[in-house]
């Protein structure tokens, strides 16, 4: 059962520059019922879990109101700790799985059991004493955290089979975007607006039947069938689910391209968690303007990312996948370099807003141009039988890495500036993208 680790496989040749006779006569993805559904399922799955997410921290919130002898800061970190461990607990198992079962039941299982565990946080009741009301959430919040796990190896590894031939890339710029809406419209919609405008009930309860809707459509996506495996118990199994495992781990460590696509999917990553970090701060200091303002870099993001869904599957049949990650994070590293040196460069005043504002579509836009590519390279590299695995050490790695940028960034802002820690990290982007194009180079 062991892959041949220096292999080069050939699925990645039929994803390089794809002949354009070829693509036109697929259909436009919006017309492809598998895709369509899968994309419904991902949007309402996605959006509703950060909706819940958020609504945790306003549940908490209203129990600490109540009398909890805890401290605020303390218990609302908790309720975040409880929905974000099980990510770096739970990721190499939810690969096996992934890999094991059929990835449709797999979807299916995910979303209802998410919507069971809503339905549970409804029934904390205002009556209970606080202590027992913060456990049940906290309880709840991490078993719903634990089996959210499970749901993004099956959906990014089941997304190749319901594309059409060459559209790979396309859609899974697609699915970038609405991972970004869904943090968005979760976090920053549905979650600080809805909330205050019907309350938190009516939001979670929302939320049930959205995860009913997916569950709904998980039902409709076609079966892909798996590779059938003995039926294990006991020590046998554990044994040879731990070894599964330790196997993609093998496979993605052992594999060039596998390991390019996860260390560049980690580092936009942990490059848009130290943005997001550094935003407020960067607004204040180097703008000068008030926090509200931070409008004026997240609305050009946003908008660059989609910008970069439109034109991404052009620039890869005009670069190769490969080449176009490579590009874009030097492009990534050297706009960083210029947010930081832009107060230099054009003074303070309207000039430097607007200088901002451009260089943050920009950015949007080469971070959706390094994602997609990445994973379209670890789609089209990981064997379809270990694709669940290798997806699972991708989610390991980015969500082991994710907590030291928050806290690391800030740290080192304090201590030396937010441009300083912003021309830092540009530059070793610029260097690890120049590096890696120079090495791609004398490969060819």
């Amino acid at each position: 059962m062991c892959f041949p680790l220096g292999r080069a496989m050939s699925s990645l040749e039929t994803l390089e520059p794809f002949p354009e006779r070829a693509i036109t006569r697929e259909r436009g993805l919006h017309r492809h019922r598998p895709f369509v559904l899968l994309w419904l399922v991902q949007t309402l799955s996605q959006t509703s879990q950060n909706a819940v997410n958020f609504s945790l921290l306003v549940l908490v919130q209203g129990i600490l109101e109540r009398g909890a002898s805890l401290p605020a800061n303390t218990a609302v970190g908790v309720a975040v700790l409880s929905f974000s461990l099980p990510a770096v607990l739970v990721s190499p198992l939810s690969g096996v799985v992934a890999d094991r079962f059929d990835r449709r039941s797999v979807l299916i299982a995910t979303n209802a059991l998410r919507g069971l565990a809503v339905i549970g946080l409804l029934f904390v009741e205002a009556r209970w004493a606080p202590l027992l009301a913060l456990l049940v959430v906290y309880a709840l919040a991490f078993a719903s955290g634990t089996v959210g796990q499970f749901f993004g190896p099956a959906l990014w590894s089941l997304l190749p089979n319901v594309v059409p031939s060459g559209r790979l890339v396309q859609a899974n710029a697609l699915f970038n975007l609405t991972f970004t809406a869904s943090q968005l419209a979760g976090f920053a919609i549905i979650g600080p607006l809805v909330i205050k405008l019907v309350g938190v009930r009516a939001v979670l309860g929302a939320t049930v039947a959205l995860f009913a809707v997916s569950t709904v459509l998980s039902l409709l996506l076609p079966r892909v069938p798996v590779e059938r495996r003995p039926g294990l118990l006991g020590r046998v199994l554990i044994a040879q689910v731990w070894y599964e495992m330790v196997e993609g781990i093998r496979l993605a460590a052992g594999h060039r391209v596998l390991r390019k696509a996860i260390g560049y999917l980690a580092v936009a990553t942990a490059t848009y968690l130290v943005v997001a970090a550094l935003g407020p701060g960067y607004v204040t200091q180097v703008l000068e303007l008030p926090k509200e303002d931070i409008a004026y870099l997240v609305l050009p993001a946003g908008l660059g990312v989609l910008f970069g869904t439109v034109i991404v599957d052009r620039v890869t049949r005009w670069l190769g996948i490969e080449r176009t990650a490579d590009v874009a994070l030097v492009v990534g590293g050297l706009l960083l370099v210029a947010l930081a040196e832009l107060p230099e460069t054009l003074g303070r005043g309207p000039a430097e807003v607007a200088g901002a504002v451009v260089l943050a579509a920009l950015l949007g836009l080469a971070d959706g141009l390094v994602r997609a590519p990445a994973q379209t390279l670890l789609q089209a590299e990981a064997p379809e039988r270990a694709r669940g695995r290798v997806f699972a050490v991708f989610f390991t790695v980015s969500n082991s890495v994710a907590f030291l940028p928050v806290f690391g960034a800030g740290a080192l802002s304090d201590a030396f500036g937010v441009t300083t820690v912003l021309l830092g990290l540009g530059v070793t982007l610029t260097l690890t993208g120049a590096w890696q194009l120079l090495a791609h180079r004398g490969r060819l």
